[in-house]
């Protein structure tokens, strides 16, 4: 069963909790918004986040010129790296103006739409992969979510997507010290399991092709070095110390999540995995 976020979690709140933070996410995250994978444990932060990307665009089997699609493309790093390695024509979709400003202004070749997901504008079946990298998780609909992708890919076009799920069965004290709060403080309207996300894209008409739990690939240390990062500018920035830990900042809870995530990964309780599906013939 999914865990239930907040009402405040819907496409404004989401929207203003990235415009708000956004200098903030951009120099302590950069412009790749998400976890990295390691394998050796001695990988840089840019080779572990590339390691993600290139993950991703190894399963959405892309052919020559692919029309591409990156639903929740933050500041658009996924995006410029299918255009520039992979010579696709994205379209990155974000909800955040600020976003989409940074990414616009850093070129690259992608386009990029202030502008739902779920309401995406695009044609039927004009991509050849949809990738999603750790935003459905923000999206109130996921079953419209899985439909709009199984509706703009064309036949044999494959949906990757990597996103913070729940545990199967999750204890009451899980739900109540982990999740339940990172879902709130994260602007995450629910937590699926993965086998909710397996349901939901075979309700969508798209088979499951693979599914990959990222727990041994050690994405918990994102957070350690984000973590870092952030100790370092509240005790160096005065100016940034008051606005991300004063009360008329609406998201400075956000900043506990940066204790219970890493912990919820070790733990299990929270999951960091891969589900791709194929549009069939």
């Amino acid at each position: 069963m999914s865990i239930s976020g907040t009402t405040r979690s819907d496409e404004t709140s989401v929207a203003g909790h990235y415009d708000a933070l956004d200098r903030f996410y951009r120099e302590i995250w950069g412009e790749h918004v998400h976890h990295g994978l390691w394998t050796t444990g001695e990988e840089s932060v840019a080779q572990a986040t590339r390691a993600m990307i290139d993950l991703v665009a190894d399963w959405a089997a892309l052919p020559s010129r692919a029309t591409v699609a990156d639903a929740g493309c933050g500041y658009g790093g996924t995006s410029r790296v299918l255009a520039a390695d992979h010579g696709c024509d994205v379209t990155g979709f974000t909800l955040s103006a600020a976003q989409a400003e940074w990414a616009c202004g850093r070129g690259g070749g992608p386009r990029y739409e202030v502008r739902s997901w779920l309401d995406n504008g695009l044609p039927d079946g004009g991509c050849d992969a949809v990738v999603a990298i750790e935003s459905l998780s923000h999206m109130v609909d996921k079953r419209l979510a899985f439909a709009q992708a199984a509706r703009v890919l064309r036949p044999r076009g494959r949906l990757v997507l990597v996103d913070w799920l729940s545990c199967d069965r999750p204890s009451a004290t899980q739900t109540r010290l982990l999740l339940g709060p990172i879902a709130r403080e994260g602007r995450l309207p629910s937590l699926c399991t993965l086998g909710e996300y397996e349901a939901l894209a075979a309700g969508a008409g798209l088979r499951v092709l693979h599914t990959e739990d990222f727990r041994d690939r050690a994405p918990h240390r994102t957070w350690s070095i984000v973590g870092r990062r952030l100790a370092r500018r509240l005790a160096t920035d005065a100016p940034a110390r008051r606005f991300l830990l004063g009360s008329a900042n609406p998201d400075r809870a956000f900043a506990l999540s940066l204790a219970r995530i890493p912990l919820a990964l070790r733990t299990g309780t929270l999951r960091l995995a891969m589900v791709v599906a194929e549009r069939p013939a």
